[in-house]
């Protein structure tokens, strides 16, 4: 029987500590009902009250939920539940973009390097089309802007990793501002359009080392750009 001793942490939050590490372990699997209400209270040392109080906290974390009439269940992973608390982490810090840019940098380093190597025809195709929008939009920051964006989505998507996806798509949404501002400016515009098509070329022809300079240098001169329209 586990004991869940009195202390200055609330019974209940220490009751939900346990099942969750339970979980971690792999003792409860995705899926996988839970004991009863009573059977947890015998297991915990605590009343059904305190247990359906832990069940509450878990609930809210994403690990459990309860199917009205059939029981308790561990909750199976999604990836949603694992990107919720990076997403709400970027969009505290939207305030320091510079920052953001930088972890972009760090991220799509190592995606284009696997996307040049994992890159279809297909891939190749729609990147050229999408860097052709990117040109015939130059007058249009917010269209250029949306160019931009799905071009990076697409690299992502070559390296074939969707947690990858997923955090570049959550990191473009607080930089979406800071980018039109960058975009008023002509030459930024200009030098956004040159890198990109240098990218492309090194994608095309597989040159990871390449295509990993271009887009780290196109991040850090975003950052520079930023700096300089303070």
């Amino acid at each position: 029987m586990a004991n869940v001793q009195n202390s200055s942490k609330t019974r209940y939050v220490r009751v939900a500590d346990q099942i969750e590490s339970m979980i971690m372990r792999g003792e409860w699997q995705p899926g996988q009902r839970l004991p009863t209400l009573e059977e947890l209270a015998t297991m915990f040392a605590v009343s059904r009250a305190v247990v359906r109080e832990a069940c509450s906290v878990l609930v809210g974390a994403g690990l459990i939920e309860v199917r009205h009439g059939d029981g308790i269940y561990v909750k199976s992973f999604s990836l949603d539940s694992f990107l919720r608390p990076i997403h709400a982490a970027i969009l505290l810090a939207a305030s320091d973009a510079r920052a953001l840019l930088e972890v972009g940098m760090w991220l799509e380093g190592g995606i284009v390097e696997q996307a040049t190597q994992r890159r279809r025809r297909q891939d190749c195709e729609f990147l050229s089309e999408t860097l052709f929008m990117m040109e015939a939009s130059r007058e249009d920051a917010g269209r250029m802007m949306e160019c931009e964006r799905q071009f990076h989505v697409t690299l992502s998507e070559c390296a074939g990793n969707e947690v990858a996806v997923n955090l570049l798509r959550i990191l473009y949404q607080p930089l979406t501002g800071v980018m039109n501002l960058l975009l008023m400016d002509e030459d930024f515009r200009d030098e956004m359009i040159t890198l990109h098509r240098a990218l492309y070329d090194s994608i095309a022809v597989q040159d990871g080392e390449s295509a990993k300079r271009h887009i780290q240098l196109y991040r850090r001169r975003a950052m520079d750009a930023m700096r300089n329209a303070k």
